[in-house]
């Protein structure tokens, strides 16, 4: 799962154009949070190409909103999305001004 900046994306003092974002999930331990590690990275062609990330951004996403039926609109994994789209807005409110759109989610 990715996400892309549209635009630029404020981070520990510095402006970033169109960063891209991959999210990674670890097993919860409790079951009450998802830890998840956002890398940044200059471009998703940046990652294509095995560049080094620009940062790793930890997340813990609390799970007890999440949909017990995973069932999903066009989408193979609806926790998956739901995660992602927490991830999004914790991005956005890191950086105010900022918008993002969900890429590479594995749909339908």
């Amino acid at each position: 799962m990715a996400i892309q900046t549209n635009g630029t994306f404020t981070y520990n003092s510095g402006v970033y154009s169109t960063p891209y974002f991959r999210i990674v999930l670890h097993l919860p331990q409790d079951g009450q949070e998802t830890p998840v590690d956002c890398f940044m990275y200059s471009s998703q062609q940046a990652y294509a190409s095995g560049s080094g990330q620009i940062a790793c951004l930890p997340f813990y996403i609390n799970n007890t909103s999440a949909s017990v039926d995973n069932s999903g609109d066009n989408v193979i994994n609806k926790y998956l999305l739901y995660v992602t789209e927490q991830i999004t807005g914790s991005l956005e409110a890191m950086s105010s001004g900022s918008t993002f759109d969900i890429i590479e989610i594995p749909t339908l």
